[in-house]
Formats: C-alpha cells, structure tokens, sequence
C-alpha cells in the first residue's frame, strides 16, 4: 500500500532497524531472497552487504543488483535504487521492468513506464508466472494519470512552502469562516485521538470530521456533531462511497456542509493519496459518488488535505512530489469560480502544468504584487480573533447562540442562563437514572425504589426544561 511516506501514521524505517546483527556467516541469495519476498527488506539489505564482504563476486551478479535494488525501491529509497535497478537490467534481470518502469512513472514518463510495464508482463508470461497484482495496480495508476492529462486545470499558484510533515497543517492560514484544522493533541473528542493525523472542524465547531482505522485496519473517515449541552455524539463512520477500495484521510468540508474534499488511494487514485471531492445530499445526509480532482493536484505521489479559503479565494493543499525527506511541499493557488483546463493540444509542455515543474510558470506576468498582497490579505484574515464558543443554542432566523454575548437584551439573557441549567439538571437526572438501572440489571434489586424516585425527579425536571425552552423562545415574539 502506498500511502504517504511523509505522515506520523506511516514511518519509513531506518536501513539498519534496531537490534540487527551480524551473522556469522554469509547467507546464500536464495536466503537472502526469501527475505525479500517475506517483506523484510531491511533485513535483506543488511544480509546484502555482508555477503559483499564475504563474497565479492556474487555481488558484482545480476541477482544481488536485482534484490538490493528491489529492497531500496520498498524502502523509498528510489535515487539508491535506480542505478542498482538498471545494473540488473542490463545483467539479464527481466523483474526488474516492474520497478524501473515505476520509476519513469514517477518521473512522469509515461511512454517508458508503459513500455516497461509490458516488458515485465510478457516475461511473465513467458515463464508461465500468474499475472502480477502489483503491475495491475500500478498499470490502473498509469492509465488513470494519462486520462488526467487531457484535463489538467490552469489555476495560478501563489506561494510554495516546504513545511515539516508533524505539523505541516499549521501553514494554512485559514481564517473562522473556513473552520480549523486540529492536530490529534487539539481534538475535543478524547478517546479518539489515537491513530488519527488531523481533524477538521467548522466555523461554529459543532461539526468534526478525521479518520481513523476501523475493525479491520482500514483508515475511515468519521464525524460527530456537538449537542446544544456541548458534549459529542457518538462517532460514526462516513459511507463506504468515499473509500470504497483504500483507505480515506485529510477532510475539509466547505461552509456549505455539503462539499467535502478529502483524500483516498483506491483504485480511482493515480499514485498513493489522491484529494477527491463529494458532495452530500442535503435531503439524505449521503455522499454521492466523489470525483478525483486530476491534475495538478494529483500526481503520481501523495497529494492530500486540499482546504479552501472563501473570503480570499485562496486554497492550500500538500504533496510530497518534490521528495524533501521529512518535508511536504504545501501549495497556496487561486481559486477559479468555474474549472478553466488548459487544452493539451495547444500547450508545448502540459507535462510541466501537470507536474508543477515551476510554480512562478503559473503567473500572469506583471501580478506579482497582486499575488504579494493577496498572501498578506489571507495572513491577517487568519489573525481574526475567534469568537468564544460557550453553548450552542439555535435562534430563530437560522442564527446560532454560542455564548452569553449573542443576547443584546438582558430579559433573553437571563431567560438563556436558566433554560441552559434546566437543561443541565435535565441531563444529570438522566445520567443518574440509567446508572441505576444498570446496577438494578447487574443484580442490585434493593435499588428498586431509588429507580422509581429518580423517574419521578427526571420528570419533574423535563417539564421544568419544557417551560424554561418555552419562556426563553417566547422572548424572541414579543
């Protein structure tokens, strides 16, 4: 599975892993290969070495080329890889077209990648071998990358900054309106920080999405909304619409509440995590079937968390295309109003459009200092002071009531105060109620009677709330 290699969820091992030894002797490259097929490429690697110690001509051969440029190529290592790749190329090695032609992909090369990738299948077939699963999936990618060059969007991006990857969601600047994006330590939702890279939450933060694994280990994504007594509901996971074959991760949901971009790297995503977008059925609450963005937000690497900005136009999203160790490139563009792509057949280079080679290439010239001001616009907006969220409380007109402030006249403000704690002491008897009913089924009978009372008060105290709700909206007609 290719997912970023960049992210806290996913680490790219160290060469040497802890606790590795020397053996005492050589293993053979059979051995050593069955490593390599069990996964365990750092292993493999270290074995590789040794026997180069041990027996230099074995490792001038095709087969220790071919295995130690196989592991460097699982390990992400592609720059080691190449030359290794190629040596066994050029020794005999037909397995390694697979690898080699993954490389060109990731180099945008579409036409070797394609070549390679038949080369790798009819050497297969010839030797009587299944068809490969990996070539099938990165065949799909393949073909999903061509498609997405006839449709590559002409859009102006602004600024690019290479950001650390544990924290890269702090450079979008986005301000109230957009919502915020959270750090796992920053969720309000204790018990499900855990397995969880980033959290969006909307303007009135009474809506969060993230993801996380499920049962089975796929990363899903989730939500929740806050009740008008400040606690979640219980999370629950989106339809499966939105990572039907892969995992989904990254949300942003537009202040329509309906438009959701997300990340996924199922079978529609042209490398790793592709950005998508969805939107949700007001009437029904579901997602109707996403859409993969293209190019160039895509690529053949992992693009993911794609948020916009409204009141500036503006958008942000990251990449680890440009390969920066532990870095993504986060990109800030303008956004269009309508999809505007360039015509490929009019464009000398739509390769380089697709693949940002330079983002400045976008400009319009002379716009520089439109483009300067724009950035220092988007800083200051997000330098809005938040308005304090106390309670949610709708009011009549589609308004929210978040705290005490939103009541101009004192009548409703005390009226508020008291529906606010009906509510509460409504809640607590609730609570208390289903506790001993609890201890009443798990055995304790004598609670009989404190369960009667506790219905008597939790009645009481629903009334109470009903009048306290009643005389607070009743204000707002006088």
């Amino acid at each position: 599975m290719n997912l970023p290699k960049s992210l806290p969820r996913y680490i790219v091992l160290s060469l040497f892993a802890a606790g590795a030894s020397a053996a005492a002797c050589a293993l053979t490259l059979a051995e050593i290969r069955q490593k390599v097929d069990d996964g365990k490429y750092n292993a493999a690697l270290f074995d590789l070495e040794n026997l180069k110690t041990e027996d230099p001509a074995a490792a001038k051969g095709r087969e220790w080329h071919e295995l130690a440029g196989i592991c460097r190529f699982q390990q992400a290592d592609y720059a080691a890889a190449r030359p290794l790749l190629e040596t066994a190329r050029q020794k005999g090695s037909k397995e390694v077209d697979l690898y080699l032609g993954h490389l060109a992909f990731l180099d945008y090369d579409f036409p070797l990648a394609h070549k390679l990738y038949g080369s790798y299948a009819a050497a297969r077939e010839k030797a009587g071998k299944p068809e490969s699963e990996v070539l099938e999936k990165y065949d799909s990618q393949l073909l999903a990358a061509e498609n997405a060059l006839s449709r590559v969007e002409k859009i102006v991006i602004i600024d690019s900054l290479a950001v650390p990857v544990e924290s890269f969601i702090k450079s979008y600047k986005l301000p109230p309106s957009s919502g915020r994006l959270l750090l796992p330590e920053e969720m309000p939702i204790d018990d499900h920080r855990t397995g969880t890279v980033m959290a969006f939450t909307n303007e009135g933060e009474d809506f969060m999405m993230w993801a996380e694994p499920d049962s089975e280990g796929k990363v899903r994504l989730m939500e929740s909304i806050r009740l008008t007594d400040g606690s979640w509901q219980k999370p629950v996971f989106t339809s499966e619409t939105l990572d039907e074959s892969g995992n989904a991760d990254y949300p942003f949901m537009m202040p329509d509440g309906t438009t959701l971009y997300y990340a996924a790297d199922g079978d529609e995503s042209m490398g790793g995590f592709d950005i998508f977008v969805a939107s949700r059925d007001a009437a029904t609450g579901e997602y109707l079937q996403p859409q993969n963005l293209g190019m160039p937000y895509n690529s053949p690497y992992d693009d993911f968390m794609l948020a916009i900005d409204e009141e500036n136009g503006v958008g942000w999203w990251a990449t680890d295309r440009n390969q920066l160790d532990d870095k993504v490139t986060v990109y800030v563009f303008i956004t269009n109003d309508l999809r505007n792509n360039y015509n490929p057949d009019e464009e000398e280079d739509i390769m380089a459009k697709a693949r940002i080679s330079s983002f400045r290439d976008t400009w319009t010239p002379g716009e520089e200092a439109k483009y300067k001001a724009l950035l220092a616009d988007v800083e200051n907006s997000s330098k809005v002071e938040k308005k304090r969220v106390d309670f949610h409380i709708p009011l009549p007109g589609g308004r929210m009531a978040t705290n005490m402030d939103d009541f101009r006249d004192r009548t409703q403000r005390d009226l508020a105060k008291h529906y606010l704690a009906a509510m509460a002491d409504y809640d607590t008897a609730r609570e208390d109620l289903e506790t001993l009913r609890m201890q009443y089924a798990a055995g304790s009978t004598s609670l009989r009677q404190d369960i009667i009372e506790a219905e008597r008060e939790s009645e009481s105290l629903l009334k109470a709330l009903r009048k306290a709700r009643s005389d607070f909206y009743r204000s707002f007609s006088k």
